[in-house]
């Protein structure tokens, strides 16, 4: 699906708030190897899709940007907004689905989601995971004053710190970039324009699609 517009991370307040086969971990080093924009179920909306990769498993986050509703909306720009500032990337672009994220680096908590923490208590649990948190690679939450992620100066040293924590994991070789990986691209934080992207979306309404057309075309 194509989706045109960019996502500023500075818009936004970042807020912290995912499934995929990944055991329970705090602070575990990952690397984004996954973005894609998709429809969702209902087709009235769609998600920005994020896979995040460790030593110890995948994990996938979903992000709401196109819902019809505005609460919906606004977590998901929290909670992109708190990944763009781990990582050190402040801009998306939609009409590439993101690949600007493609390859960054930092930590995060994965857990049980909720109801599925295994235990006696609750033998029909599945215990499915979620991501949890994500910080920047010196381990600070973006979405807490005083610990601002490191800045666009200082993004090589931390992309390598990352790399070597990573060397020290189970599996190998994850200070090595992939030779397909998209470069990372650094955005200085800078004003934000008052145009925002990736709004609720409503069909027929603020320059969308007619109704029975989404907002994307086909790819």
């Amino acid at each position: 699906m194509q989706m045109t517009g960019v996502f500023n991370a500075n818009q936004f307040e970042p807020n912290q708030g995912g499934f995929g086969i990944h055991p329970p971990a705090q602070k575990v080093p990952f690397r984004i190897t996954g973005t894609e924009i998709k429809e969702n179920s209902a087709k009235d909306g769609g998600y920005f899709r994020v896979e995040f990769t460790s030593p110890l498993g995948t994990v996938v986050q979903n992000y709401n940007i196109w819902n019809k509703t505005p609460k919906a909306v606004e977590i998901a720009h929290g909670q992109l907004s708190a990944l763009c500032r781990a990582t050190n990337i402040y801009q998306v672009d939609w009409s590439n689905e993101g690949a600007a994220l493609r390859g960054g680096q930092g930590l995060m908590d994965v857990g049980y989601q909720k109801g599925e923490e295994p235990s006696p208590d609750n033998p029909n649990a599945k215990g499915y995971t979620e991501l949890k948190k994500v910080y920047d690679a010196a381990g600070n939450d973006p979405s807490k004053p005083g610990q601002a992620p490191q800045q666009p100066q200082a993004a090589q040293p931390v992309q390598q710190n990352v790399a070597q924590l990573m060397t020290q994991q189970p599996g190998g070789q994850w200070g090595q970039q992939p030779a397909t990986q998209q470069p990372v691209q650094q955005v200085a934080p800078q004003q934000a324009p008052q145009q925002v992207a990736g709004q609720a979306w409503q069909p027929g309404q603020n320059g969308a699609a007619a109704p029975g057309t989404p907002p994307w075309g086909a790819r």
